[in-house]
């Protein structure tokens, strides 16, 4: 079917009236972009320390099992990567927020403890009151005033065991091992 004369000529004077349109539109921005380009500037630099600090604050772990919402099985470098994101390299050391999250997580699953590394533990709970070397093996032993936690690595291998007692050489239960990593966690631990 062919279009009749005045029909074309009224689609092409409505292209070319809004191409005019949004021409014109265009020019009006640019305009007043160029008129106010000092404020604008000093806007968005004003707004980039907001921006920072948004996007500082939105880290949280992204991992299910970090977040408790699974209890399916993890991998270890899935859970190291999720407590401390962009770790790696001899300079990295984790903010705050990021190992105040890490201490919580442990304290509620303490066998989480076996997925993480001589570093990690170190970022969670400080340098150890003694620590000590057998073969391959080493021991960081953390001591608070009612409770021993030690920490056994052998190789380069994620946390091999975790031993908890009370000072009396008394095992520990599951709370109770979750109340000594508090306690190591609130500054409670001893020095050897």
């Amino acid at each position: 079917m062919q279009m009749s004369l005045a029909q074309n000529a009224d689609l092409n004077d409505f292209f070319t009236a809004a191409t005019a349109l949004v021409d014109r539109s265009f020019m009006l921005f640019y305009c007043h972009v160029r008129k106010n380009a000092r404020r604008i500037s000093n806007l968005a630099l004003a707004l980039v320390p907001v921006m920072v600090l948004m996007v500082g604050s939105c880290k949280t772990p992204q991992s299910a099992y970090v977040a408790g919402s699974t209890t399916g099985p993890v991998s270890a470098q899935q859970l190291q990567s999720d407590l401390f994101p962009g770790a790696g390299g001899k300079n990295f050391r984790p903010a705050a927020g990021y190992i105040a999250e890490a201490r919580d997580f442990v304290d509620s699953k303490p066998h989480a403890l076996l997925l993480l590394t001589r570093t990690d533990i170190g970022y969670i709970f400080g340098a150890p009151s003694f620590r000590r070397r057998d073969a391959n093996a080493e021991v960081w032993q953390y001591k608070t005033r009612s409770c021993v936690v030690d920490f056994y690595f052998y190789g380069e291998k994620p946390t091999s065991y975790v031993d908890a007692r009370l000072k009396n050489q008394f095992s520990v239960s599951g709370h109770q091992k979750s109340r000594c990593l508090r306690q190591i966690n609130d500054g409670n631990a001893t020095s050897a």
